[in-house]
């Protein structure tokens, strides 16, 4: 039987987080999901210089059900300051409640943007080549046929957009954070764009700072409203929300489109279109759906009355702090074949809404360690990938003691989770 994918269509709506394979504790797996990586090289009529893509797959022996893919904006990719979210705890949470593959292409290139954000530059031919390698090598051959899911930034905003036109209902939602000011500054191409997308759920996100004719990056400011108000004037499921705290990084925009596709995600999985809420943009109240207010780009479209809410915080402040966090505690184990030496090793599953600011470690009970941002830290860096501070999923311990571990997170509010199960080090 052919595994159940999302539907297609109209009727359709898809680290380094995995501790050491060695690592266990109470005879526990410690892999979380299969984490691939493939390079591709430019072919003829290629303009981009190199290809690299991650793949994170959550659990192989389960059909994928679509790919999540998070596109990079322009200049070369640099992976040592900005990894690949297929190692980020909170993006992976997202792919695992709906049985997705987290798929992130870095592209090198020797000039210009175009030479890997133009689909026709080779990127979408890169695309599919990979996702028919990781096909392969994961044994899940419907890698190649699942719908997609777009988050892209600035560049990786503009080769989402094409790639939704290239490839009309395999697409599920997309989120645009700034970008597409040569796409949606072509009426030719927002005509098309209308067209092809207009029952797909989209979230234009900008920086308040790139709103304002001195940012460099106001180019992208009136195209991108030129795109949204034409879509909102035709009744589309299209929402849009200004950081007050950013100009163009990512920064907390994690906590508004995270929860944005699994909202999208979650109604496609029962098999129904989102009920969808209407937002007054000025005033950030809700306001009641008629025919009228159903056209109005006055108002911004959201899929739950729950988002509704994540907006309007979000909207505020610039980032969300949940009051009533719904924390699974994490994972944590202990690999003692080091020697005198042993290895504590996590995995964590952060709230959708309120991702991950600080790992505690607890030694014999009272804190002993501290991972983390400074309160001022946004969750993620300028391409939202995850901070330095939290990219270390383990940490080397003195095994020649006996100690007692225990581990705890806070979400982005300082909420703590319940402490993982206790491990045991010493000879």
């Amino acid at each position: 039987m052919k595994p159940t994918h999302f539907a297609t269509a109209a009727s359709v709506f898809l680290l380094l987080c995995s501790p050491l394979a060695a690592v266990a504790t109470a005879g526990a797996p410690a892999e979380d999901g299969l984490l691939l990586t493939r390079t591709i090289s430019p072919g003829d009529g290629d303009r981009f210089e190199r290809a690299e893509f991650s793949c994170w797959i959550p659990d192989t022996k389960k059909p994928v059900r679509g790919v999540i893919v998070h596109q990079h904006g322009c200049t070369n990719a640099a992976p040592e300051q900005h990894p690949p979210v297929t190692g980020d705890c909170h993006w992976r949470a997202l792919a695992r409640n709906h049985d997705c593959a987290l798929l992130v292409p870095m592209y090198r290139v020797a000039g210009a943007c175009d030479e890997w954000n133009d689909p026709d530059s080779g990127s979408e031919r890169a695309l599919l080549a990979a996702l028919a390698g990781f096909a392969r090598d994961a044994g899940r051959a419907e890698l190649t046929d699942v719908p997609w899911v777009f988050w892209g930034h600035s560049g990786g905003s503009s080769w989402s957009a094409q790639m939704i036109l290239r490839h009309p209902g395999r697409v599920l939602a997309a989120s645009f954070r700034g970008g597409c000011h040569k796409q949606f500054g072509s009426p030719e191409f927002r005509a098309r764009f209308l067209e092809t997308s207009r029952e797909l759920p989209l979230l234009f996100v900008w920086g308040k700072r790139e709103a304002v004719p001195s940012s460099s990056h106001f180019v992208s400011w009136e195209p991108m409203n030129a795109m949204y108000r034409a879509l909102r004037l035709q009744g589309s499921p299209a929402g849009r929300v200004v950081d007050p705290r950013s100009e163009h990084n990512c920064d907390d925009s994690r906590l508004i489109i995270i929860p944005f596709f699994d909202a999208v995600l979650s109604a496609r999985t029962a098999g129904e279109k989102p009920a969808g809420v209407l937002v007054d943009i000025a005033t950030r109240e809700r306001r009641d759906t008629t025919t009228e207010t159903l056209r109005d780009p006055a108002l911004a479209w959201l899929p739950t009355p729950d988002l509704a809410e994540h907006w309007r915080e979000f909207s505020e402040h610039g980032t969300l702090r949940p009051v009533n966090p719904r924390l699974a505690p994490p994972q944590l184990f202990v690999d003692r074949t080091l020697g005198k030496s042993a290895r504590l090793a996590w995995r964590i599953s952060p709230a959708l809404d309120g991702g991950l600011r600080v790992v505690r470690i607890h030694r014999d009970g009272r804190p002993w360690k501290e991972l983390g941002l400074k309160p001022a830290d946004s969750l993620a860096t300028g391409r939202d990938s995850p901070p330095v501070s939290l990219r270390a999923h383990g940490l080397e311990v003195d095994a020649s003691e006996p100690h007692t571990y225990t581990l705890t997170f806070l979400d982005a509010a300082g909420n703590e989770s319940p402490p993982s199960a206790a491990v045991h080090v010493g000879p």
